[in-house]
C-alpha cells in the first residue's frame, strides 16, 4: 500500500513539472514581444511616429488561453500614424507624468482638428460672401459708424469670447483682372493685415424669446452689418452697439493701460480694437461648460449641434440652416443620451443637466441677469461656482463676457505665464507647479493691480497677443520672449482663449 502511494505522488509530481515546463515554453516562443509591445501602446501617441500592436483580439486570447499554442500567438503587427495630439483647452498646466520624455504640448490650440465631438454631426461647408448677399437683397450694409481703433471684429469675434460667429469666405469676391485680361484671385486680408477673415455670420438672442441673424463686416475704416433675418422695426444699431459695449472708449483705455505696462503698449500699437462683447448669459454658460478640456473647433460644433437639435430654424443660408440658441425652458427637456449622442457634448451632458436644475432652481435665466448688478467679481464667481461643472476659471469666463464684471481674470496656463513673465516682480509664481485656487486668485491680483481700469479687457488684449495667427502683428523681440517662456515653463507656443 505504502509503495502504491509513494508511486501515485510521484506520477502527479512528473505531471505537474510537465504542465510547468509546457507553459513555459509556451511563453518563450513570445519572447519579450509581448511586454515591449503593450510598454509602447501605453506611451503617448504624440512621442511617436509609428507603432506597431497587435489587435485587440490577439491580445484577449493570449491573455485567457496561454496553454493553447495557437490561441497565444499574435497577429500580424499593424502600423498606426500617431496623429497630432488634439488641443485641449485646460483650465490648469498638464504636467507631463515622469513617463514622457519630453512636455505634452497644452494645445496645438486653435488648429482645427480632424473628426468632430460625435460622428452624427455634420461637416461645416464654407460660406461665401455670394451666399450673403442672396439673402434680403433689397438690404443693404449699415454703417456702425465706429473707428477701427475702437473695433476690430477679426480681434474680437473669433477669438475665444464667443462661439455664435462664422467666418464668411470672402476671397471669390476678390478678384481682379490682371495685364493680360486675367482673373487673378487675391489673398485677401484683414483690415489691418493680421487674418483674411472681414466677414461673419452669427446668430444672436435678443430676448429671451427671440433671436436675430446678422452678417458683420470689417473695413479699413469701419464696421458694418447687414439685417439677414429678424423683427421688423427693431433697433439693431442700439442692440450692436450694447454688444460691442461701444459706450466704452478703448482708445483712452490703451492709452492708460500702456502707461502701466510698457509691453502692451507694444502690443497696443499692433493690435487694435480688442473688446469685450456682452452676450447673452444664458447662452455664455452652457457655451464655457462646453469648453472643459476642449478646443474652439470642437466648442462651435457642440453648440451648433444644440442649435439644430433643440432651437427654432431661422434662416438657411447656402446649404446651411442657422437656428436660434435654445433656451433654458427649451433645453431642460434633453436628455442625457441626446446631449452625448446627438451634440456630441460627451461627459459634460451630465454637467449641463444638473446646471439646468439648479439654473431652474434658482428662477432660471433671469437669475443670471441680475448677476449684473454685483460690482464685486470673488462673489459672482462664487454664485457661479454652485453650478455643476464651473471652476473659477469657466466661472470668470461667463462673468467677464456676459456680466459686465471688467475686473474678472479668467487663468489658464497662458495667462499665468503671463503674470510670471511680466508682473510678478516679487517671484512668488516662480517655483509653484500648479494652478490651485490660492494660486489663481494670485495671479488675477497681479493683473487687478496693473491695470486699474477695465483689467478684464486689458488681460484679453494681451491673451490675444498671444495667439499665434496674431503674433506675426508683433515685434520680433516680443515673439522671442514669447517662446522663451513657452520653453521655460514647458508650454506649447499656441493658445487659445476658450476656457
Amino acid at each position: 500500500m505504502y509503495v502504491l502511494l509513494l508511486l501515485l505522488s510521484q506520477k502527479e509530481n512528473n505531471m505537474a513539472k510537465l504542465r510547468a515546463d509546457t507553459r513555459h515554453k509556451t511563453e518563450q516562443r513570445q519572447p519579450m514581444r509581448r511586454g515591449a509591445l503593450f510598454a509602447l501602446l501605453v506611451l503617448d501617441r504624440s512621442l511617436v511616429t509609428t507603432v506597431s500592436r497587435p489587435t485587440t483580439s490577439a491580445f484577449t486570447m493570449a491573455g485567457n488561453n496561454r496553454n493553447t499554442r495557437q490561441r497565444s500567438r499574435l497577429t500580424t503587427p499593424q502600423k498606426i500614424v500617431a496623429v497630432t495630439p488634439e488641443p485641449v483647452l485646460s483650465s490648469a498646466p498638464q504636467t507631463p507624468t515622469k513617463r514622457r520624455r519630453s512636455p505634452i504640448p497644452l494645445a496645438s490650440l486653435s488648429t482645427p482638428v480632424s473628426g468632430s465631438p460625435s460622428e452624427s454631426l455634420a461637416v461645416v461647408k464654407s460660406l461665401t460672401c455670394q451666399d450673403i448677399a442672396k439673402i434680403a437683397p433689397e438690404r443693404d450694409f449699415q454703417d456702425l459708424g465706429v473707428a477701427p481703433a475702437e473695433l476690430r471684429p477679426s480681434a474680437t469675434l473669433t477669438t475665444g469670447q464667443c462661439f455664435h460667429w462664422r467666418v464668411v469666405d470672402t476671397r471669390m469676391n476678390s478678384s481682379t483682372i490682371d495685364n493680360n485680361g486675367d482673373d487673378v484671385k487675391k489673398e485677401p486680408v484683414s483690415a489691418w493685415g493680421s487674418h483674411d477673415a472681414t466677414e461673419w455670420i452669427g446668430t444672436l438672442r435678443v430676448s429671451l424669446s427671440e433671436s436675430v441673424v446678422l452678417a458683420i463686416k470689417e473695413t479699413p475704416d469701419t464696421t458694418l452689418y447687414k439685417i439677414l433675418q429678424g423683427p421688423d422695426g427693431f433697433d439693431f444699431d442700439s442692440f450692436l452697439w450694447r454688444y460691442f459695449q461701444l459706450d466704452e472708449k478703448i482708445v483712452p483705455l490703451y492709452q492708460e493701460w500702456s502707461n502701466s505696462c510698457p509691453r502692451l503698449s507694444k502690443i497696443a500699437d499692433c493690435i487694435p480694437g480688442v473688446r469685450i462683447i456682452d452676450q447673452d448669459p444664458w447662452e455664455c454658460l452652457v457655451s464655457f461648460l462646453c469648453s472643459s478640456n476642449n478646443n474652439i473647433p470642437r466648442i462651435t460644433k457642440m453648440l451648433t449641434a444644440l442649435r439644430r437639435e433643440y432651437g427654432e430654424a431661422l434662416l438657411t443660408v447656402g446649404d446651411e440652416t442657422f437656428y436660434s440658441f435654445p433656451s433654458l425652458e427649451t433645453l431642460k427637456h434633453a436628455t442625457d443620451d441626446d446631449l452625448r449622442q446627438k451634440c456630441g457634448l460627451g461627459y459634460r451632458a451630465k454637467y449641463l443637466l444638473e446646471t439646468m436644475k439648479i439654473l431652474e432652481s434658482l428662477g432660471g435665466e433671469q437669475y443670471l441677469q441680475e448677476l449684473r448688478s454685483i460690482q464685486d467679481p470673488v462673489e459672482v464667481q462664487a454664485k457661479l461656482v454652485q453650478f455643476c461643472g464651473v471652476g473659477n476659471k469657466v466661472a470668470d469666463c461667463v462673468a467677464l463676457f456676459s456680466l459686465k464684471q471688467d475686473k474678472a481674470i479668467p487663468v489658464d496656463v497662458h495667462v499665468w505665464n503671463i503674470a510670471r513673465r511680466d508682473y510678478d516682480t516679487e517671484r512668488q509664481l516662480e517655483s509653484v507647479k500648479s494652478l490651485t485656487p490660492v494660486v489663481y486668485r494670485q495671479v488675477g491680483d497681479l493683473f487687478r493691480a496693473k491695470f486699474d481700469s477695465k483689467c478684464g479687457w486689458a488681460h484679453s488684449l494681451l491673451f490675444v497677443a498671444e495667439l499665434p495667427s496674431f503674433r506675426t502683428t508683433l515685434p520680433t523681440e516680443l515673439i522671442q520672449e514669447m517662446e522663451k517662456v513657452c520653453a521655460k515653463y514647458s508650454v506649447a507656443s499656441v493658445c487659445v482663449f476658450a476656457s
